[in-house]
């Protein structure tokens, strides 16, 4: 899977701008630690996803902007995890996974008991 399937959260402005387009349809963030295995099979269920689910998935990778990562668990009241899989919308958190819970089958069941509107 290739990291064409993420729009990146490199910046506290990214953030806010994924936030923001939360507010338009809901989106799904996902904190990835490049340096885990459990993560790196989390990514490759997410890519997989982003091939079949029509929302914005976004992707912070926590080693590279710790910050950004910090910054989506404080404004969403989330405790940090990684791997983690965060659904937002209209600036909320409404579901959130993580470790060997992020998988294609647990946010597609989310993403069917969430309409895009």
């Amino acid at each position: 899977m290739t990291d064409e399937a993420f729009r990146p959260l490199d910046s506290i402005a990214d953030w806010t701008d994924a936030l923001e387009h939360s507010k338009q349809t809901p989106v799904l963030v996902f904190k990835h630690s490049a340096t885990c295995s459990i993560s790196a099979k989390a990514n490759k269920e997410v890519a997989t996803l982003s091939t079949e689910a029509d929302l914005p998935i976004f992707r912070v990778v926590v080693q590279d902007n710790r910050s950004v990562s910090d910054e989506i668990a404080e404004s969403l009241n989330v405790r940090h995890e990684t791997p983690q899989a965060i659904l937002i919308r209209d600036e909320n958190a409404i579901f959130d996974t993580s470790h060997l819970n992020v998988t294609v089958d647990t946010l597609r069941k989310e993403l069917r008991r969430t309409p895009a509107e």
